[in-house]
């Protein structure tokens, strides 16, 4: 866990893809594409079933250490809201529903007609920027704000040796202005930033390490 402090407010980036703002008892995170794994299986792509139910159980697990009263996500809740079907609306509904906290989200470029998904999980929907704390919360990055926390993009960092190599997703804060949340599904990708253009928290296992220079 590293302390990031952003817009006049504290924040802990924590290794499981989630930033905690223990002032008001909220978790933020970005980019959980619910169904993205069905959706490329559909499409003929063989990649391995149960990635969502381990993302969620880490969503849980998050919530229930840090005691959060409230989750926001900043978009892309669903990966392909045309693709769902209703036995992964139970599966969620299921995993969700015991989670004593409210559900926020800002939906984004993923979540097209989302809305009666998002609603039936029992989400708040809330425009894009909307102001909380005194920052803009998003779905997209906006390099003219002056202190927006935002999601999309995926920021990842990449540390190299003679020998080998390691990418892990990061938090990524560009000017003091903009905060890029990690993609909290563990099934994604993206690009690679580097230090001259980001402060970069990289996560690696259980540790979150602090900007490398």
């Amino acid at each position: 866990m590293q302390i990031i402090e952003f817009g006049a407010q504290r924040f802990s980036a924590r290794a499981d893809r989630t930033l905690w703002h223990p002032d008001s008892s909220t978790l933020l995170l970005s980019d959980l594409h619910l169904g993205k794994g069905a959706h490329f299986r559909q499409s003929g792509i063989p990649v391995p079933d149960g990635g969502e139910t381990d993302d969620l159980n880490r969503l849980s697990n998050a919530i229930t250490e840090t005691n959060a009263t409230s989750v926001w996500i900043l978009g892309d809740l669903f990966h392909h809201p045309p693709s769902i079907t209703d036995a992964q609306m139970d599966r969620w509904t299921n995993q969700l529903s015991g989670l004593k906290v409210q559900f926020h989200v800002i939906l984004g470029n993923h979540d097209r007609n989302a809305h009666p998904f998002a609603t039936a999980l029992g989400f708040h929907i809330h425009p894009e920027p909307t102001l909380w704390q005194g920052i803009e919360l998003a779905h997209h990055p906006d390099h003219g704000s002056q202190a927006r926390i935002a999601g999309h993009v995926h920021p990842q960092i990449e540390f190299k040796t003679a020998a080998d190599h390691l990418v892990c997703a990061c938090f990524a804060v560009t000017d003091q202005r903009l905060l890029l949340l990690p993609a909290f599904t563990a099934f994604s990708g993206g690009p690679r930033f580097q230090p001259r253009e980001a402060s970069c928290y990289a996560i690696v296992g259980n540790e979150v390490l602090p900007p490398y220079i």
